[in-house]
């Protein structure tokens, strides 16, 4: 990518025009998508289950299974598939044609109650969108790729209710760092402050749910506890071990029912629709059971908590191995904010707000590539001061580190898709 910036030039304002456009487009796409998505599960989900083990309805399975076959179906007769959000922004394009099939398929996914975020399809929405604009104009090559970094730009930032966090996320993603590549920075983020504002205003001038979910304690952070972020990060590379080999496993037995997806779909929603009566809280993307583990962490107690967190971890990578198509982020927030309520729980000389911040970022971050980002995310999630969101970065980098580094192929995980399998 040339990274041009000259405000001198005709073309580079060009390109501005052109990403703030496919960012107020894909802020737009993005805000229909969740008010959908939203929609569906209040009507489909009237009366939602609480967090009790075994409390859960045949209503739950029921559910579950009709969304599988209708999952089954759509990719029985579409090209519906999952598409890698953050190869597309290194490589600025991604194949728009599979992608309304695609989102059809994650509404209804998440719709239905299985264990994934809405950031994939948005994010497939926005780079398919900065792709097929960018084609059917006839745009020369560095005015797409920024495109679908503008177009994810606006999408996410509204999403995650963070410009910042989705300009960190933009310098994590492959890119020349030159002082030029700032002028893409600047078209980006001028794309994703539409986005942002846009979801608020549209939200009636109210900042996303996603913000302070988790209110604990405030807690004056001492030199010990930068240290203990350390080991914090660490305990995220045993999570990540575990959904890698469950996914890996998961998809190796599911391998022979690939060509009957409509068999695949009903397998998977009835499977995951009994997990669900079983242990409810594994429902859904997580924000609403994040908030629950936390708060009320000393009634769940230590055993259940670390039960819920391993059930969402199987729901999670149940759910991407039987086709349904969502991110996993949001899920991977419930299971660290939950694992950091044990551990406050088993060492509450650990103020609550470190453990859960800190987990909350390292757990997703040893799957998802964009530590920082997550750790500016989880900061906005949690409320944290700017002196306590210190802990939170160090935990997230060092349980991106100790997993890439670990893992074989080094600077090749980048490119993996979101589910990092």
């Amino acid at each position: 990518m040339a990274d041009g910036f000259d405000l001198r030039s005709k073309a580079y304002w060009r390109r501005l025009g052109w990403g703030v456009l496919v960012g107020l487009l894909s802020a737009i796409g993005a805000f229909v998508f969740v008010a959908l998505m939203n929609w569906g599960i209040d009507m489909v989900w009237p009366d939602p289950p609480g967090w009790e083990p075994f409390s859960g309805s045949w209503t739950i399975v029921l559910i579950m299974t009709i969304a599988g076959l209708l999952v089954g179906l759509i990719h029985r007769y579409t090209d519906a598939r999952e598409l890698n959000v953050f190869e597309a922004l290194d490589t600025g394009h991604m194949d728009y044609k599979p992608v309304p099939a695609s989102l059809l398929a994650s509404l209804v996914s998440l719709v239905g109650g299985f264990s994934l975020g809405p950031e994939v399809p948005t994010g497939m929405l926005a780079a398919g969108l900065g792709t097929w604009l960018s084609e059917k104009r006839q745009l020369d090559e560095e005015t797409a790729h920024t495109n679908v970094l503008s177009g994810v730009g606006g999408a996410y930032a509204g999403l995650f209710s963070s410009p910042l966090a989705l300009l960190i996320m933009i310098l994590e993603s492959t890119h020349m760092q030159t002082v030029t590549y700032y002028g893409t920075l600047f078209i980006v983020g001028l794309a994703a402050a539409v986005g942002f504002a846009l979801f608020f205003w549209l939200s009636g001038d109210t900042f996303s749910s996603l913000l302070r979910i988790v209110q604990p304690p405030a807690y004056d952070l001492r030199v010990w506890q930068i240290g203990l972020s350390i080991l914090l990060g660490l305990l995220a590379f045993p999570i990540a071990v575990v959904f890698r080999l469950l996914v890996k496993g998961l998809r190796t037995l599911v391998a022979p029912l690939n060509k009957q997806p409509i068999l695949r779909g009903l397998i998977g929603g009835l499977l995951l629709g009994l997990l669900g009566k079983a242990l409810p809280i594994t429902l859904f993307l997580g924000t609403a059971g994040l908030s629950t583990t936390t708060s009320q962490a000393a009634e769940i107690g230590v055993g259940l908590l670390i039960l819920f967190a391993l059930a969402k971890v199987l729901a999670l990578g149940g759910a991407l191995s039987f086709g349904f198509i969502g991110g996993p982020i949001f899920p991977l927030l419930f299971v660290g904010a939950t694992l950091g309520s044990a551990i406050n729980l088993l060492f509450p000389q650990i103020p609550l707000g470190l453990a859960v911040g800190c987990m909350m970022a390292a757990v997703p971050a040893a799957i998802v590539p964009i530590p920082v980002a997550l750790a500016v995310i989880v900061a906005l999630i949690v409320g944290l001061s700017p002196l306590n969101v210190v802990p939170v970065v160090l935990a997230s980098m060092t349980s991106f580190a100790v997993v890439r580094g670990l893992s074989s192929g080094g600077s090749g995980q980048k490119k993996q898709t979101t589910t990092a399998v």
